[in-house]
């Protein structure tokens, strides 16, 4: 069984710290990303996102996507995303 809170620290860890804020009313979790500046941001994570593991991977990338538009690369990006094939999360 796939633990969604390994799964998203193992795909950020290289690059952020990650923290997990759980105890929103609705069961939804926020997600942190940290680096040496401080938090690069920040993400709510619904229940729904956490029990799936197609729509948690593709909330992994819309953050990586966004992350790389902040930093202007996001047709880079876009076009290395493109070229990968998901055969699904390991777990």
């Amino acid at each position: 069984m796939l633990n969604p809170f390994k799964f998203v620290s193992d795909s950020f860890k290289d690059q952020f710290q990650v923290r997990f804020t759980i105890g929103s009313p609705d069961g939804s979790t926020t997600l942190s990303l940290l680096d040496e500046h401080g938090t690069v941001a920040q993400r709510l994570l619904s229940v729904e996102q956490l029990s799936d593991p197609a729509k948690l991977e593709q909330t992994i990338q819309s953050i990586r996507f966004g992350l790389a538009i902040d930093r202007g690369q996001g047709l880079s990006c876009l076009e290395e995303m493109g070229s990968r094939r998901w055969d699904g999360p390991v777990g």
